[in-house]
């Protein structure tokens, strides 16, 4: 991490601005919840949801970070991010970005303004581009596998997962994996709490990007970012502004949600010998259960906005109240899966069901992608380092916000 980038994280809630709750929200309801820290609890921040979870009722409110709605329970998120004409994406973040922020589109915009966005990336997320993104994810993964297998250790979260997705998403925007490292770091953006280092990390971003539009308006290319900056929505084309948006938003969305759920995979399966042994002997289980396994481990939290007086659960959320929508609490919520910490090969009602990649016209638009990831990722890592844990001198490093990551995981195993 660049010292510049250092500071951002916070292990506390101690020293953050406590908003004072609107006089709709019963007292009863309000916690000092700061979604940057929640690591703070247990350093499994899944685990440290569920606990939360467990403690509450359906629906808190946070007075933390600018103040925002926290759905518990799978049934509020279900109805949060299903009514998409309630709860809007436009300009939604948690804190609030300034007024004059680049929108990060599609992620924050509506309707079917929203679907002319999403309509620019989505050919480059299914059929044939994505079975080529595939097979590439697979031929790097084994060699980075092959690289480390004979090591008998190596620090997971850097030596492959911050390469294996990062970089079959550099080929579908046809950038440099020389800028690999550069960009990770950039993309921390999703665990920045601070409005000055998370505005200053975004133009960054902004100025990164801006030199490639540049670029592939006068000489386009076949790949995702030359289809953006050269696509038109409505009739129109797309504004400068939008260009760089939509493209830093694909970047921030490509560079760390599968490498950090990767992570929280590994390092359950380290301690989780049973599993990981019937994973090894019955591999054709891996791709039939990955849902199973995707649903433990959410990490997602998008924003959302109410655009109308509602109620949930008989409480009342008010048109203008910013929603904060952990995704993992749906995976962990013992009204909707029984047993919901284990990771039950056997479950039947998986699949669709769960909210790991949302749900309605927002659902992660990469999801099929990042499905195949975690399969291939399973199935290459067991075939070649099948018995490995993790390192009780160098503890699991997670860091938790939009996107709850992990930041360092040293493993072993034998050679």
């Amino acid at each position: 991490m660049t010292p510049e980038l250092a500071g951002y994280r916070r292990e506390t809630s101690m020293d953050v601005l406590l908003a004072d709750a609107p006089q709709h929200v019963p007292v009863e309801l309000i916690r000092d919840l700061d979604i940057y820290a929640i690591q703070a609890i247990d350093p499994d921040i899944h685990t440290a949801w569920r606990k939360l979870q467990s403690e509450s009722p359906a629906l808190i409110y946070s007075r933390c970070n600018g103040g925002h709605w926290i759905p518990m329970r799978a049934h509020v998120i279900e109805r949060v991010l299903s009514d998409s004409e309630t709860f809007i994406n436009g300009g939604a973040w948690v804190p609030p970005n300034p007024p004059d922020a680049l929108p990060l589109i599609p992620i924050q915009s509506d309707g079917a303004l929203h679907r002319a966005y999403r309509s620019l990336i989505m050919p480059y997320l299914v059929g044939k581009p994505l079975l080529r993104a595939v097979d590439s994810a697979r031929t790097l993964a084994i060699a980075l596998i092959d690289q480390i297998a004979d090591q008998g250790a190596c620090d997971f979260a850097v030596d492959f997962a911050q390469h294996l997705p990062i970089q079959v998403f550099l080929s579908l925007v046809d950038l440099p994996s020389t800028d690999r490292l550069y960009l990770a770091e950039l993309a921390e953006v999703v665990r920045m709490p601070d409005e000055k280092v998370r505005m200053e990390a975004f133009g960054k971003m902004y100025a990164y990007v801006a030199g490639y539009v540049d670029e592939r308006i006068a000489n386009p290319g076949s790949d995702m970012i030359s289809a953006i900056a050269n696509g038109t929505i409505q009739g129109r084309p797309l504004t400068r502004d939008e260009i760089i948006g939509e493209c830093t938003q694909v970047l921030v969305g490509g560079l760390d949600t599968v490498a950090s759920m990767m992570g929280f995979i590994a390092a359950h399966l380290a301690t989780n010998a049973p599993l990981r042994q019937r994973l090894c002997a019955e591999p054709h289980l891996i791709e039939k259960r990955v849902d199973e396994i995707i649903r433990r481990f959410g990490v997602a939290g998008p924003a959302r906005q109410a655009v109308a007086d509602v109620k949930i659960d008989g409480i009342l959320i008010k048109s203008g109240d910013p929603i904060f929508v952990a995704t993992a609490l749906h995976g962990l919520d013992d009204s909707r899966w029984s047993d919901p910490m284990t990771i039950d090969l056997d479950r039947t009602a998986s699949g669709p069901d769960y909210q790991t990649f949302g749900s309605g016209p927002h659902r992660c638009p990469g999801a099929a992608l990042a499905r195949s990831e975690i399969i291939l990722f399973l199935e290459e890592w067991l075939k070649r380092i099948p018995d490995f844990s993790l390192v009780p001198a160098k503890p699991m490093v997670t860091a938790s916000g939009s996107v709850n990551g992990v930041l360092s995981l040293p493993l072993e195993w034998q050679v």
